[in-house]
This record gives C-alpha cells, structure tokens and sequence, in this order.
C-alpha cells in the first residue's frame, strides 16, 4: 500500500478496476461523501480524498500507523477452558446465545461504530434479554442532549456552518485526532456561501487542558487547568451579560468573552473532553452561554463526534424510548440511565461497534477479569476487547462490505453503499440470529 502524504489517495501498488465516486467514508463521524475508490475484484486497491480514519477502514490500516495493518478477524471463536478455539458461525451464536440468556444483569455495550440497522436490531435483543443498553459514549453524548432540550437550542446541518459560521470555538475537542477532515470540510478552512475565503472570514479558537495541534492555527487558544472549565464558562456568560466576573477570574476570560461577542454566526464544537470533567454542569453552562449569545446572533452548540454513527444511536433511543441515555429492561419498567453503568453490577457483556477494554480503567478490566465475567464480542478487527472475550463473532465493514445507514455528526441520515463482497455476515445479521436463537430457547 502507498500513502502519499497529504493523504488525498491512497493506492496499493498500481491497478486498473472500478471506479466508484462520490464514496461516503465510514471513518467518523464526517461520513465525507466525496471519497472515489477503486475496486479491483474483491479488493479496494485506490481511496482518493481520504484521511488517515479512512484508511483504517478501507485498507485495515492503524489510525496513526497507516503502513501497519490490522488483525482482520476471519472466524467465529469461543473459549473453552481458557482456550480459544475456532468454531463454526452457528456454534459460536449458540454459546453467545447461552452466555447472555444465564446472566442475571446482561449488558448490550457500544454500538456507536455500528450501522443503524445494527443499532435496531441490538434494541430489541435488549428489550428481550432485560438487559441495559448503554452508547460507547453515554458519558459524553447524554448530558449534552440533556441540556439541548433543557434550553430548547436547535442544531444546525454542516453546510450552513461551512457557509455561514464566522467564529468557531473548539471545546475540550481536537478534531485532528477525532475527526481529521472536519476543519478542511466544514468548520475552518472550507469556503461557503458568506466564508468566500475560508480561514480568512473566520475567527477560530480553541480551549484545552493541554496544547494541541489546534494552537497551531487558532489565534486564540487558551489552556485551563483540571476544574477551572465551568469557571470560565461562568466568567464568561458574566461579562457577556454586563456583570463582572466572579472571583477568581480564570486567564483568558475576557479575551474568550470578546472573541464570541463579536460574531454574527457562531458555533461552539465539543468533544470528549468534556466528559472528563463534571459533564453535565458543563454542558449546562455551556448551553446556557450559547442560549445567552442566540440573543445578539445566531450560535448552536454541536457535540464533535468521532465514531461514525454515534448520532444514529441517539436518533434511535430518542424516537423509541423517548430519552438520550442508556435503557435498561431488566428493572420490571424501562428505567433510563445518564451515567455510565458500575460494572461490578453486569455478569455478562455483549460489545459491539466498540472496544470496552480499551477505554475502561484498568481497575475495572482487572475486576471483571477477576469475577470471570463472559464477554461475546462483534468486531471486524481483533483489539483488547477480542482478546479476552468468550466467543468471538467476526463482522462484514460497514459501508464497504456490507450496506447500512448512518447519521452523520449533525443528524443527516445517509445510505452506506456496499463496495466489495464478504463472506463474513454484518452485525446487523448476527444480532438478529442472536434474538432469534435466543427467542428459540426461550
């Protein structure tokens, strides 16, 4: 595989095949639909107009170690006796099958990498094992969505941002790491309808707890200590509303305060970062700020998503439950939850469109390896969550070897196509053989 540097096409060595245009990348939460890819029988051989998430997905590429390829599992594997052995697809659905329907306090994890379909159909296996299903990224998503509604602030496509938006503050958010062609597609150097120059008509700024690559081309970047967030936030809306600040006024208030009064469009992205802190009473704040600007210009306040269909799983939880958190069936009445579940309550696991182990803390990894607590696990690609798993059920990609829907980071339902055929069934497929082998039991 040949990466150029600039990352506009990515090749493997020199081939002639089909062409396909205007490709939507499941790399995040972007979804670009500019990408032209080359087919070459059962194996994309050129991606144009790709980012390094891009190359992850179409060549099983490492996200920064794109000449390093990925373990692509190939066959279903359960363990037994502490060995991992290769089964077939039905054997391994029927273990998964009895390891979730013996658990007292099943747990359906993640979901957030999936296709809607897929997201649909996890839904009802939960409804019916009385199990909790809880978003990768509950922790960050669920007070946001909570303090939209709480403050009635409306969303904004992609598009006008790129046309419209004059200033544009990152919040807790890189999305170098997390979204890589968000700043040249969308939010600062694209050029829109009224943004004819791009960076050039925008003013961008960014707030961290530590340097990132957006010091580099942000004017305005201020670093905050650990805590001090809600108390820019507040110093901020203070000095906007005609009020002085309260004691101890954090460093660069006042420039914050100026930079965001001065637009006549505005947006406000956040990232995870956020979540690390105290989410819900920032995310408050921080749409009370926005609500406060709305009143002299227009501003939305917009969650910065990586994983590729984070906001189809929200979609989903708020058409059929109602609320933006994680259900959980197994209480007698469907109870929803905002703060990520205890593990020491949950005796078995199924993950999909995600990696537990890889973001949980060390101490709860140990514990749920200590309790011995089974884990059947959905994955194109072998990573931490694979490698301790109980049964092992390997997925088609996608958007690439299987067609699904996504929405994108701003809510914009889009059709997947499938680009090259796989002998591996989509998640989507095997969660619904699990509900129905599960019902069978029954």
């Amino acid at each position: 595989m040949v990466v150029c540097l600039c990352l506009n096409q990515v090749r493997c060595k020199q081939y002639v095949g089909d062409r396909h245009e205007s490709i939507i990348c499941p790399g995040c939460g972007c979804l670009c639909d500019d990408l032209d890819v080359t087919v070459d029988g059962d194996r994309i051989v050129e991606v144009s107009n790709v980012c390094l998430w891009g190359v992850s997905r179409f060549f099983h590429a490492k996200k920064f170690h794109p000449k390093k390829e990925r373990h692509r599992l190939r066959e279903p594997q359960v363990r037994h006796q502490g060995r991992r052995e290769t089964a077939t697809y039905e054997a391994a659905l029927a273990e998964a099958a009895q390891v979730l329907s013996r658990a007292r306090r099943p747990l359906i994890y993640g979901l957030t990498n999936s296709g809607s379909w897929a997201q649909e159909a996890a839904l009802k296996l939960a409804r019916s094992l009385g199990a909790r299903l809880e978003p990768a990224d509950l922790a960050f998503k669920a007070p946001y969505y909570q303090s939209i509604q709480e403050h009635g602030l409306a969303w904004a496509p992609l598009e006008v941002i790129r046309d419209e938006a004059d200033t544009v503050l990152f919040w807790g958010a890189n999305p170098i790491h997390s979204a890589p062609r968000h700043v040249v597609r969308y939010a600062v150097f694209a050029r829109g309808r009224f943004t004819e120059r791009g960076i050039e008509d925008r003013q961008a700024a960014a707030v961290d707890i530590y340097p990132t690559e957006l010091a580099r081309f942000c004017p305005l970047f201020i670093q905050i200590n650990p805590g001090q967030e809600v108390d820019l936030v507040a110093g901020v809306a203070a000095i906007l509303a005609g009020e002085p600040p309260p004691d101890p006024v954090v460093r660069g208030t006042r420039r914050l305060a100026k930079f965001l009064a001065q637009a006549a469009c505005g947006v406000i992205f956040c990232g995870r970062g956020v979540s690390y802190g105290p989410a819900l009473e920032l995310f408050d704040r921080l749409a009370r700020l926005v609500a406060l600007l709305n009143q002299q210009a227009r501003y939305f306040l917009f969650p910065l998503s990586s994983d590729f269909n984070s906001n189809g799983l929200y979609h989903l939880l708020l058409n059929e439950m109602g609320r933006a958190g994680a259900p959980d069936f197994g209480t007698g009445e469907v109870v929803t939850h905002y703060t990520p579940v205890d593990f020491r309550e949950v005796d078995a696991v199924l993950v999909a469109g995600a990696d537990l182990l890889w973001f949980l803390p060390e101490e709860q990894v140990e514990d749920l390896k200590r309790r011995r607590v089974p884990i059947v696990a959905l994955s194109p690609f072998a990573n931490r969550t694979t490698g301790q798993a109980a049964v092992i059920l390997p997925t088609a990609l996608a958007g690439i070897e299987a067609a699904e829907v996504a929405y994108r980071m701003d809510g914009l339902p889009l059709v997947l196509k499938q680009l090259v055929d796989s002998v591996l069934p989509p998640d989507h497929q095997v969660l619904t053989d699990l509900h129905r082998m599960i019902g069978a039991q029954d």
